[in-house]
């Protein structure tokens, strides 16, 4: 296993009271009895994990011993140290009463185990709608005894809101039926049954490098190649792709046009233009995420990648979560007609359709799509500013440009690796996501996206705890090269 892969799996395992070598050698005992370290495994060195965590070697060799002293590990002097084989009743006995290996994610910690204290700043998710009326999001006592009526099922979604759907593209230019539309549950249950449809084992798809960690995971779980394109301030870099097309076509091409995760990137009019004519030429499929689409901050928004490409395998994803509220969970995919029903089979497989309640709320909330485009509008602006401001007042050698829209700043540290900062960050009680986690190749060590469409007091401690985080991270690498470990 390598070491990147075991540090994602260890997630905020230091954002616990007691020793760290105590609280590493539980972490990496869960990891081992639920089986996401398998037997066979070879642990890292040492020194190269204590590098990696930002903690001392000494912290990595007591967190070994006491694994080593449970016979959860071997050690042997010159071969390393490897994870042994476990008798059943132990690891079954330990899973009945784990919460499961995606408690270690910072994300699920904070669900499943709501600390207190700890400020998320890993995760993309929208602040409160301040500025629209709870009415509308109640539905009414005609719309509830219409859908009791109902059988409940609707694969496809909801007829009445695959128009409203459609209308919402046709209002921003780009020509769409109700039939070209599919009801999801949310914007990632989108992406998984597009990419399901045409992605198998070995396939190669290409992506924007970085790009939003969510699809890589999704791709890998159905074990692609993932081919990296970069992305520069007009975003996916259309000359790169082409010369990438000369060496391999893909099965797939992924990208966030308007918007990007991270970046805040537009592509533009004439990326598009050029991506659609790749597209079309070497007859390969691509979806377009617009899952932030909806929220620009600067300039105007262009026609959808799909409106360069009418007629071909363009799937278009996009959901309420972002705009109106992460916990709605009902998103759509825009694709021609016979895509449709290929993937309406596969969402029958999935959840046999989304809720009828949620989508009818959906459907009431995109009545007031324009409403809530200017409250958001104002909300990232003002929020913005805000980061910006507090950025440069507390971390004033930390880099970033402005985004046209998204609420992420990439920011790039002056120095350093921020795989290892978000460590020491997690001492301080904030979690961060460095660039590797967004990178197909695990470049981008020294950038980290920041989120700022939050609540302007959790904005506001979450920076001050970074630049206290990043105080001791300065200072350590000031006392000698190797010594960001030399303390923890």
């Amino acid at each position: 296993m390598d070491l990147i892969t075991l540090v994602k799996i260890l997630g905020a395992w230091s954002h616990a009271p007691g020793p760290l070598y105590r609280l590493l050698a539980q972490t990496l005992r869960r990891a081992i009895l639920e089986g996401d370290i398998p037997p066979g495994t070879r642990l890292p060195a040492e020194r190269m994990l204590a590098e990696a965590l930002a903690v001392s070697r000494n912290t990595v060799i007591a967190a070994y011993d006491l694994l080593q002293q449970e016979d959860l590990i071997t050690r042997q002097h010159g071969s390393g140290t490897w994870v042994r084989s476990l008798p059943p009743e132990k690891i079954d006995g330990y899973r009945s009463t784990s919460n499961g290996s995606l408690a270690r994610s910072p994300l699920f910690e904070m669900l499943l185990n709501e600390p207190q204290d700890l400020v998320d700043l890993s995760t993309g998710v929208p602040g409160a709608l301040n500025g629209l009326s709870l009415e509308a999001f109640t539905l009414s006592e005609e719309t509830l005894a219409s859908l009791l009526t109902t059988p409940g099922y609707a694969p496809l979604g909801l007829l009445e809101l695959r128009h409203s759907i459609a209308h919402y593209f046709e209002h921003a230019g780009l020509p769409t039926r109700a039939e070209q539309i599919l009801v999801t549950s949310g914007a990632q249950q989108a992406l998984s049954l597009a990419a399901t449809l045409y992605v198998q084992r070995g396939d190669i798809v290409m992506v924007e490098n970085p790009t939003f960690f969510g699809a890589l995971d999704t791709f890998r779980a159905l074990g692609a190649r993932l081919i990296p394109i970069p992305v520069d301030q007009e975003g996916l870099r259309a000359d790169v792709l082409q010369q990438a097309l000369g060496t391999g076509l893909p099965r797939l091409l992924y990208l966030t046009p308007t918007f990007h995760n991270p970046t805040g990137t537009l592509l533009s009019p004439a990326r598009r233009r050029a991506v659609a004519s790749l597209a079309k030429k070497f007859s390969f499929p691509v979806i377009e995420d617009n899952a932030f689409a909806d929220l620009n901050i600067i300039g105007d928004v262009p026609l959808s990648l799909a409106s360069y490409a009418p007629g071909e395998a363009v799937l278009t994803l996009s959901s309420m979560n972002k705009l109106f509220w992460q916990g709605l969970r009902v998103g759509w995919i825009r694709a021609p007609e016979a895509l449709i029903t290929r993937l309406g089979r596969l969402k029958v497989i999935a959840d046999l359709g989304t809720g009828s309640l949620t989508q009818a709320v959906a459907l009431q909330l995109l009545k007031h799509v324009d409403e809530v485009k200017a409250i958001r509008h104002q909300q990232l602006q003002d929020q913005l500013n805000l980061v910006t401001t507090l950025l440069q007042e507390y971390l004033p050698d930390w880099m970033w440009t402005t985004p046209s829209g998204g609420f992420f700043l990439w920011v790039c540290l002056p120095f350093g690796s921020a795989s290892e900062f978000a460590q020491i960050a997690l001492r301080f009680a904030v979690v961060v996501t460095p660039g590797t986690v967004m990178s197909v190749d695990d470049s981008h060590h020294q950038y980290l996206r920041l989120p700022f469409l939050l609540p302007s007091d959790a904005l506001e401690k979450g920076i001050q705890r970074l630049a206290q985080a990043w105080n001791v991270y300065t200072q350590l690498a000031r006392e000698k090269p190797d010594s960001l470990n030399a303390i923890f």
